[in-house]
């Protein structure tokens, strides 16, 4: 009886203690699946603790809860501690089941996770490739397990630059999950966004989103925003548009992945701080160098406090926040950092962030001129890619590209050709050529040949990079929004474009064919978003309804940021701008199905010269940044190409207008003076004319399109210090965005007209007399200094309405911003008011076009209101807003206002009222380029009008004769030469 007793009493304990465990264990499990690792660590440990006072269980529930305490310090980023538990559990399975069964393929799996998580690849490679034989003896290939073993292989093979056989690994393992579970299960999710962040490196971009995104939907549906699984999706898609070029995107990503990380992590953990990490990055690629070194340095902190100072994650740290040392100039800072990381990695070479760190140290000694130990480190670090992947991987080609430029530097041009072409050959093989990688380091080449005087062979090789280059920009323009196109051909296409044309000037004298050649880029590249956008515009106007609708949407979006931003009602109104983005892109897309409804002809050189005329010529301007000898010079100037087309000629001609930077420094100030004070002005035709008019001999005709400071004169205006005649009475100049718009033929079918004059800008004030103020310009200054009405400006649209009896006239109280904007599509549209471009650098066309624009009825009476209401104008049509309208069947655009015609000048154009109306759709654009005097701009334009619409002059020839009349009784070219026409 007694010994009943005491059995009963053991088996009643060992009861007791076994649902202690099962409890605490159950709770580990429960804080898993809300992904709280931390909070199920202590659960874990209960359960072990516990389960070890029950010897006589010992069964492999014990091995399940090692197994789950090894992944909980593995989800917070303890890798030490997650493998001793691994280990642990892998010794019991050996020990009471042995090697031939899957649980121990599963276990050494992990291990090898854990290796591979420190850089211990080759130990990494070994148990992975036991647990797949393992399985595949005991399950064969299709299951579950055997498609996770696979993604860890692909997941090794593509740290080690090893990316082909990466890609087979994540397929079959892709193909595998996707026939056992579907393709909404998390298993496959996982497989797309690994694929994806490997086709990233391919610059498979397309492909890597949609599968990023696939993976996206699956993890929200599944677990929700606020989990790992998502998290981890959302920061390479964020990841991705970074690398694209799509900044804005991606900081609202990385944002959101900072808030969720914090619940998610904690803010001491190391996962949160590779979040951080990566939000870094995104300032330094936007040159927000303050930003990315706060978020480096917290990420650092974490690391050093959590993991210590010896680990792999933490030299991963000291990299980044060196390199902002480095952007900033601060190369010994720099250097201290780096040789910390190598140090950290000298027990463990095989780290892919050992060669990155030798790299960025190589590249600090380049900097403070440490030559020797820079030539040494790259090499050092070449040996290492050859040995992990290869000469044929991307990370040897990458370093050969760097020694190449080195070794440039120094002017040991064999050594640095020899590296290009092993950079190209690696990354053709491992990339492709029509990689922005091999395309770069094909224009590296082409430069160091045409230093070598290899000029046929540079020429060649050029070709290649436009012909690869404008098609990836045609490519990827597709599903971005006009800010992204902008950021895009700043950061992938700008220079190899600039040395392109510089490369065509040298080489013009032993090969005048390469003026085809620059002729056909400046054409391309010249209004390229504008071109997109107009093709954009076209494809809506004859898609689905749901695209039309979309449209509509985008537009108001447009408006309502427009109104926050001008109209001061909203802090912060980038949320907005944000939506715009986001609509304008899907928008694009979802147009691209309308394609076929618009493809424009590829317009060569000879179309344009079979339209001309005998007496007739065509010329493009182009701004190019020169190295006088090669990219590390740093002796670059400016100076301005003409490409020139004649009637007749056998090939286009180019001309070098030297002096670039005097140009836009010493004589647009002479030029803008001389005009402002009406003194005679005998520089600025040399400057700028002389030059083109010794090539334009017996031309009668010229088809002119400006660049750069360019855009800032009328050439009509330029007095010839020898004849004293201007260029207005030696030749027609016709001014033109594109030469290749000369190729257009519209047909208008409204003949409705619409003339605007002399806006009521204070409703409050009874009577004009009330409100006039003693000022003769059309331009605003502020509301400080008052806005006088514009009596010149009445009687102008009144006495135009003569001409045109068609026309509404809208003047006083009725001429306001409501008014023009909702206006579809009139014949001719004439405004008369005031006109303002606020001069400043602007980051963004975005920002220039909120800064240009027209004032109406109601500016003054809104502007004084305490709160302004969103849903009323604010008298200000801003650039942007006119971006909206729909102009499409609009001849003329006559802006009668003080300088309409200025913004912010680039390839793209003028950012202002200019491109905004080119925007809208208007094909005629009569704009001024300086304050305008009412009394004469009155005087032109009523002139204007009656010489087209009553004489039957066309629409140039008006204008012209009009100038030649006001100019009888107004000598100064600042009254009668500041209105230009853009056609």
């Amino acid at each position: 009886m007694k010994d009943w007793c005491v059995l009963f009493f053991c088996a009643s304990f060992f009861q007791c203690v076994a649902q202690k465990w099962i409890a605490a264990y159950d709770s580990c499990l429960k804080y898993q699946e809300k992904q709280l690792y931390r909070q199920a660590i202590p659960w874990a440990d209960t359960a072990l603790m516990q389960y070890q006072r029950a010897v006589s269980l010992r069964d492999t529930s014990y091995s399940n809860i090692l197994s789950k305490q090894a992944e909980n310090y593995f989800m917070i980023g303890m890798y030490d501690k997650s493998l001793s538990y691994a280990r642990q559990d892998s010794q019991w399975i050996v020990d009471n089941l042995g090697k031939a069964n899957v649980r121990y393929a599963k276990c050494i799996n992990i291990i090898g996770l854990l290796h591979k998580q420190v850089g211990n690849y080759s130990a990494a490679e070994k148990l992975y490739m036991e647990s797949k034989e393992t399985v595949i003896r005991i399950l064969g290939k299709e299951n579950s397990f055997y498609a996770s073993v696979c993604n860890n292989i692909g997941s090794l093979y593509e740290v080690q630059g090893k990316w082909h056989q990466a890609e087979e690994f994540y397929l079959e393992s892709k193909a595998i999950n996707e026939k056992l579970n579907g393709k909404q299960s998390r298993n496959y999710a996982v497989c797309c966004s690994n694929l994806a962040v490997l086709y990233q490196k391919y610059d498979r971009f397309a492909e890597a989103e949609l599968l990023l995104k696939e993976a996206l939907a699956i993890d929200k549906n599944i677990n929700g925003v606020n989990s790992t699984s998502y998290l981890s999706s959302s920061m390479n898609l964020a990841v991705l548009y970074m690398r694209r070029g799509r900044y804005p995107e991606a900081e609202i990503l990385f944002k959101e992945a900072i808030k969720a990380g914090e619940y998610v992590y904690g803010k001491d953990s190391p996962r949160y701080a590779n979040i951080l990490n990566n939000m870094a990055s995104l300032y330094q690629f936007q040159g927000r160098y303050t930003e990315a070194m706060n978020l480096y340095q917290k990420a650092l902190n974490i690391r050093l406090q959590k993991l210590g100072e010896k680990h792999p994650e933490y030299a991963i740290s000291c990299i980044n926040v060196a390199s902002i040392h480095q952007k900033c100039g601060e190369h010994e800072k720099a250097e201290n950092l780096l040789k910390k990381a190598i140090n950290i990695y000298s027990n463990n070479k095989d780290n892919p962030s050992y060669p990155i760190a030798c790299n960025n140290l190589a590249q600090c000694y380049v900097a403070q001129g440490k030559y020797v130990q820079a030539e040494t480190l790259f090499k050092h670090v070449m040996n290492i890619y050859i040995k992990n992947s290869g000469k044929l991987s991307r990370n040897y080609a990458n370093t050969c590209n760097d020694l190449a430029e080195l070794y440039l530097m120094q002017g040991r041009l064999l050594e640095a050709d020899y590296l290009y072409r092993l950079a190209l050959e690696g990354f053709k093989k491992s990339v492709g050529t029509n990689s922005t990688s091999y395309i770069a380091v094909a224009n590296n080449l082409a430069g160091l040949l045409t230093i070598q005087k290899k000029l046929f062979e540079a020429e060649t090789l050029y070709k290649q990079v436009l012909i690869k280059k404008l098609d990836e920009i045609t490519k990827n323009f597709r599903n971005l929004s006009e800010t992204e196109k902008e950021k895009y051909i700043e950061n992938n296409a700008e220079d190899i474009f600039n040395q392109f044309l510089a490369f065509s000037i040298s080489r013009y004298v032993e090969n005048p064919l390469i003026g085809i050649d620059a002729y056909y880029l400046i054409i391309q590249i010249k209004g390229l978003i504008l071109n997109s956008m107009e093709k954009m515009r076209r494809q809506i106007f004859n898609g689905s309804e749901e695209v039309k609708k979309l449209y509509s949407e985008w537009k108001s979006a447009r408006e309502n940021y427009s109104k926050a931003v001008s109209q001061k009602i909203i802090s912060n109104p980038d949320s907005l701008l944000e939506k715009v983005n986001e609509l304008e892109k899907e928008l694009a897309l979802k147009s691209e199905a309308f394609a076929h409804t618009y493809m424009p002809k590829t317009v060569t050189w000879t179309d344009i010269r079979n339209k001309l005329k005998k007496g007739q010529a065509a010329v493009e301007i182009a701004r190019v940044i020169v190295n006088k000898e090669h990219k590390y010079s740093n002796k670059d100037s400016v100076i301005y190409m003409a490409v020139i087309i004649k009637y007749g000629c056998m090939h286009p001609e180019i001309l070098v207008i030297d002096k670039g930077e005097t140009l836009e420094k010493k004589m647009i100030i002479n030029y803008r003076r001389c005009v402002t004070t009406k003194v005679q002005d005998l520089e600025s035709y040399n400057a700028f004319w002389k030059p083109l008019r010794e090539k334009l001999k017996g031309i009668k005709t010229v088809y002119f399109s400006p660049d750069g400071v360019y855009h800032q004169i009328n050439l009509n205006t330029l007095q010839n210090p020898d004849t004293k005649k201007y260029v207005f009475d030696e030749m027609q100049i016709i001014n033109v965005t594109n030469t290749k718009d000369i190729l257009n033929k519209n047909t208008y079918t409204t003949k409705n007209n619409c003339l605007i004059g002399n806006p009521k800008f204070d409703l409050q004030i009874k009577t004009q007399q009330e409100n006039e103020k003693p000022k003769q310009e059309r331009t605003f200054e502020g509301f400080l200094e008052g806005i006088s009405q514009l009596e010149g400006a009445e009687k102008e649209v009144k006495k135009i309405s003569e001409f045109l009896p068609r026309a509404t006239t809208v003047i006083g109280a009725d001429a306001t911003e409501e008014y023009v904007k909702s206006l579809k599509n009139p014949h001719i549209l004439h405004i008369a008011t005031h006109g303002y471009f606020k001069k400043a650098y602007y980051q963004s066309s975005t920002q220039a076009m909120l800064n240009a624009g027209l004032l109406f009825a109601g500016v003054v009476d809104y502007d004084r209101m305490e709160i302004r209401p969103l849903d009323r104008d604010d008298g200000k049509l801003t650039a942007f807003e006119v971006m909206n309208m729909e102009l499409d069947s609009t001849e003329l655009v006559v802006l009668s206002a003080c300088e309409t015609g200025l913004g912010q000048a680039s390839k793209e154009g003028v950012y202002g009222l200019q491109r905004a109306f080119k925007v809208a759709g208007a094909q005629s654009i009569i704009m001024s380029l300086w304050k305008v005097n009412d009394e004469a701009t009155q005087l032109l334009m009523t002139k204007f009008y009656e010489n087209w619409q009553k004489k039957g002059m066309s629409k140039r020839k008006a204008f012209e004769t009009a100038q030649k009349d006001i100019r009888k009784q107004y000598k100064e070219p600042y009254y009668w030469g500041a209105f230009v026409m853009i056609e």
